[in-house]
């Protein structure tokens, strides 16, 4: 009887966890969040709803003190049944409390940020196979 307990309560328990991983606007910005926090420099990150704090890469060679803010997350449909949906994030990015203003469409975020995926103005795909954004 107790096995068959755990086994219900495990079960429901994935059907939670399953439900869980449905893309939406409220993991697309976790999920930004997360890959601006693993870039590689950055320390003392911080979230605060949808604003972020941190230090890190300046793109001069040294270390800025960064604030982004998450200004909106929509999800849109994605080119086929493996990437059903893709995310759009626009972001506002300080550094040292200056606004970085994007040039056209070229972001003027420093390239560690660029190279993994993330920028003012970006786009992550979102996997069935892994139920994640990828960036």
């Amino acid at each position: 009887m107790i096995r068959t307990a755990r086994a219900v309560a495990a079960g429901g328990l994935l059907a939670v966890a399953a439900c869980a991983v449905q893309p939406d606007e409220v993991n697309l910005r976790g999920s930004f969040a997360e890959q601006i926090a693993a870039v590689d420099g950055v320390e003392d990150f911080e979230r605060d709803g949808d604003e972020l704090t941190f230090s890190g890469p300046d793109g001069r060679g040294g270390t800025g003190n960064w604030r982004v803010r998450i200004d909106s997350a929509t999800l849109e449909p994605g080119p086929d049944e493996q990437v059903p949906y893709q995310g759009h994030v626009l972001s506002s990015w300080y550094r040292d409390g200056e606004l970085i203003e994007p040039l056209g469409s070229m972001s003027g975020l420093p390239d560690a940020f660029l190279d993994t995926g993330v920028a003012q103005d970006c786009y992550a795909l979102w996997d069935t196979a892994s139920h994640a954004w990828g960036w």
